[in-house]
Order: C-alpha cells, then structure tokens, then sequence
C-alpha cells in the first residue's frame, strides 16, 4: 500500500529537518514562516525513522495547542501510520514510536516530567516559556538506544522570554551556522565534566543554531493567500518588525520602550568622589538571586548605575561582607533595601537580614514598593530628553539614568520586561526582574528627575549678531598681529 504525505517542504523548512547535528535549534523569526508545518512534519519523520522513541511538543496555552498541534495533525498524519490518543494527547506511530503534545503554563509541570525519556524537545513559539523551563527540560534528554538527540524550536520575536532566546541563539553569531557554546552555571562560571566522567576536565558545550524564515521563504503561503504581506504591513512599527521582518531588536509587549543601548549605556570613567552614591538592594539566595547595584549621581542630577552584583546561595552575611568589599573606601549616603530584609529568620539567630546588614557595616533603608508608581518614577528617569551641549552649544538626545557598559545584566534585563496582561501598567513577573525591582527601589527613594530646559535655538537676530561678533573679533586679532 502507497501512503502519500501531504507536505513538499521550502528551502527553509528543508534545511531545517537536515540539520540534525546539533544540541539545540531555533527556527523561526517571522510570521508565516511555515514553523508548525515543519515542527509536526520533522516529528513524524523523526518518529518512523527511529522505532520506539519518545518526543514531545510543547505549547505554553492548552487552547493554543489545540488550535494548531492537535488540530493540524489530526488533518495530515495519515492514519495508516499514527493512531491518537484524545484523552492523553498523544501520538503512537505504527513502529512504536511516542509523539506527545503538551501545554506548559507553570512552574509545577515540570514535575510531570520529573521522571521521563525522550529522544527530542520540541517548543513551539519558545520565547513566550521560561528559561528555566527549557533548561530542566534539557535533562529529560536521554536514552539507552543510539539515536540522535536534540532540541528542536520555533518562535516569532516578542513574548516573556525574548531576551532570553535572543541571548541564547541570535546573539551567539552569524545564523545558519553551528556555534560551539561553552556552557555556564547560574553564577556564570564555566562548567566542566566532574572527575568521574570519561570527559573529566573537559569544558562542557552546545552546539547551537538559528535558521531564519520569514513569510518570503513560504511561497506555498504566499500563493494561497497573497494578501497576507499587506496585512502585517499595516500593522504597528514594533509589530510589523517583528512578524514581518523578524526583527530581535525590538519587540511588542516591552515595558521600557524608552531604553535604547545608543542612548543608555556609556563607557566606564572615574567617577569623581564629590558625586552623590546609593546602592540598591533586592533580597533573594536561591533560586532568586541577591542583587546589589550602585548608582552615582553628578551635580546636574544625571544618575549612573556603575556597579552591579547578582549572586546566588549567598548566606545574609556573605551578602553584607561582599557588598562592603565591592564598595571599598566609597562614601555612601545611603542604601535602599527590599522590605524582605526585614523578615526575622526563624531558625539560629532569629536575626532579620537587616540586622546582619547593619552589624556588618551596610545599614538600610526600608524601600517603597509602590509597583506602578515606582515603574512610572523609573520610567522618568529613562525617558530621553534633548539636552544642549555647554561647550558646543549643539543638542544631543541623552537620558537622566544610564548604565556603564560593564553592567552587563542591568543593561540585558531592563529592555526584557513586559507589560503584565491583567495591569498594562505593571510589569509582569519575570526572571530577570531583580534588578529593575532594585532599580524601582532606589528610583522612589529620590525626587522624580528634574525636567531639563528645553533647547534654546538661537533667533535670526542673535544669530547675525553672533557673526558680526565673530567678524568684529576676528578683525581685532588681525589688527593686533599687524601691530605686533
């Protein structure tokens, strides 16, 4: 009996089903780049070439799965090959191989898969999980049978994990081709095989790559619905380049979208003793880590973040004592803390983080954790204002916050915040809040940032006047070589 399959892949999609040796892929970028038809069909070939092995495509909503897994291959797999299961969501092919589709919506469904095997993850729209969720996932890949293993992705730009993603597969180099990643701990660190292992000593790595489709790569689409592209046209500048032209830069849904790197962050100089410093503290061990950031404000006001700390599993004295290191003999005027510094430990010294702070030489401020207006007062600060170069005399754009470039996960987590779904007006929970909470903190702690003068541009009248002063001068230095 002749099955027919009722898929002919693009030359995007096919390179993406070619590409099997690698750790972890990323498809996508743009709407309409045929990323579930590749997903559902790279299963199933997966799935018949390899007997009795296990995958399993993830969704974030339950709806959303429905809407496109469930209902797309129960139109296309041909029945001679998979039968499916309604109740339990999954696929069994004729060979004994395993498809499952899956919703992932919380912390806690990890622990469904707490005990399970697959030869391939596969995530649909990757950056609307978490990125804590796709690395437990990573350890659920495994088997006794020699078959290839991997992570297969797809995604639009936008959504909670975004930054992530980005930083993950975009950021690591050129697209299409296999970057070699050295893999860190939570901390940063490199990591290595343990002692035990036959690759003792050896740095452990990824091998990761991003394909790009955008909606020109499906012609089929195109053909079908030719319409299409004017559609995401007329969509809003962020949406339109983010579904249209796959852009990473930018995203819908982003809370700051004052931030721009051009505007924000500077090189490091010496900052001068006479300027105003805070630090701003955000209380956490693990697996939300402690945060310190410390501010520099100079004499108009302008505010820099110049140092930050973000550590894990450090003990409330370990935290105090690194902070009075990293500060060294800087004066301090104060330090603003989260209120949870305050919370009494119940167990040993029945002591609150607080107290250890202030006995170790760090004392705090409570912090006002006003969550809209603090957002709306750091929002102030990072709003660009036109400014008028003293020396110069020309208006440049420039911002009353800006971070040192060495600040490097102040400058990643700011533009990765969202606006949360239920209150625009807030920022949804997110992973890398931390230093925005304690950015929030110390940003209410101050005045709202003075409104700068507008620049002043120069009349028709002052400026024949400048020129004529500036002839006149010119006349008596020539006057005065000539005597000379």
């Amino acid at each position: 009996m002749k099955i027919v399959i009722p898929y002919e892949p693009q030359p995007r999609q096919q390179l993406y089903h070619q590409t099997t040796d690698v750790d972890e892929l990323l498809y996508g970028g743009a709407a309409g780049g045929g990323k579930t038809e590749a997903t559902i069909w790279d299963a199933l070939y997966y799935g018949l070439t390899y007997p009795q092995s296990r995958q399993i495509i993830f969704r974030r909503k339950f709806p959303d799965l429905e809407r496109s897994i469930i209902a797309r291959t129960l139109q296309v797999y041909p029945p001679e090959l998979a039968k499916y299961n309604a109740s339990k969501h999954i696929w069994t092919l004729a060979n004994g191989s395993i498809i499952e589709l899956a919703a992932w919506d919380h912390d806690d469904d990890y622990l469904k898969y707490a005990g399970a095997e697959y030869d391939v993850v596969r995530w649909e729209e990757l950056t609307q999980f978490k990125e804590k969720w796709y690395k437990l996932m990573l350890s659920r890949i495994r088997g006794a049978k020699p078959y290839p293993r991997f992570v297969k992705s797809t995604t639009n730009p936008g959504g909670e994990g975004h930054t992530w993603v980005k930083k993950r597969f975009i950021d690591i180099g050129p697209p299409e081709k296999v970057h070699v990643v050295q893999e860190l701990t939570d901390d940063g660190e490199p990591m290595f095989y343990p002692p035990d292992h036959p690759k003792a000593g050896q740095p452990i790595v990824s091998r990761r790559i991003f394909i790009p489709a955008r909606v020109s790569d499906n012609q089929k689409l195109l053909e079908a619905d030719p319409d299409y592209v004017a559609r995401l046209m007329r969509l809003p500048d962020k949406e339109r380049r983010q579904l249209l032209e796959g852009d990473w830069d930018t995203f819908a849904g982003q809370y700051f979208e004052e931030w721009s790197r051009a505007i924000h962050v500077v090189e490091p100089f010496e900052i001068p003793r006479e300027w105003r410093r805070y630090r701003a503290l955000d209380e956490g061990y693990f697996p939300d880590p402690f945060v310190c950031i410390w501010i520099a404000v100079d004499r108009q006001g302008f505010a820099y973040v110049y140092r930050e700390k973000v550590q894990r599993r450090l003990l409330s004295r370990e935290q105090a004592q690194l902070v009075k290191q990293l500060t060294g003999d800087e004066v301090i005027d104060y330090s603003v803390g989260d209120t949870s510094f305050w919370n009494r430990s119940k167990v040993d010294t029945n002591e609150s983080p607080a107290e250890i702070f202030a006995k170790e030489g760090v004392p705090l401020i409570q912090a006002n954790k006003e969550r809209v207006n603090g957002w709306k007062r750091l929002r102030d600060w990072l709003k660009p204002i036109e400014v008028v170069d003293q020396v110069t005399g020309k208006t440049y754009t420039t911002a009353k916050l800006r971070v040192f470039s060495t600040c490097i996960q102040t400058i990643e987590a700011i533009p990765a915040m969202i606006h949360d779904e239920i209150n625009p007006e807030d920022v949804a929970e997110h992973e890398l809040d931390h230093i925005p909470d304690a950015l929030r903190y110390w940003a209410m702690s101050r005045p709202a940032p003075a409104k700068p003068e507008p620049p002043k541009h120069p009349t028709q009248e002052e400026m024949i006047k400048r020129h004529i002063d500036k002839l006149d001068r010119m006349a008596k230095r020539k006057k005065v070589e000539y005597l000379g």
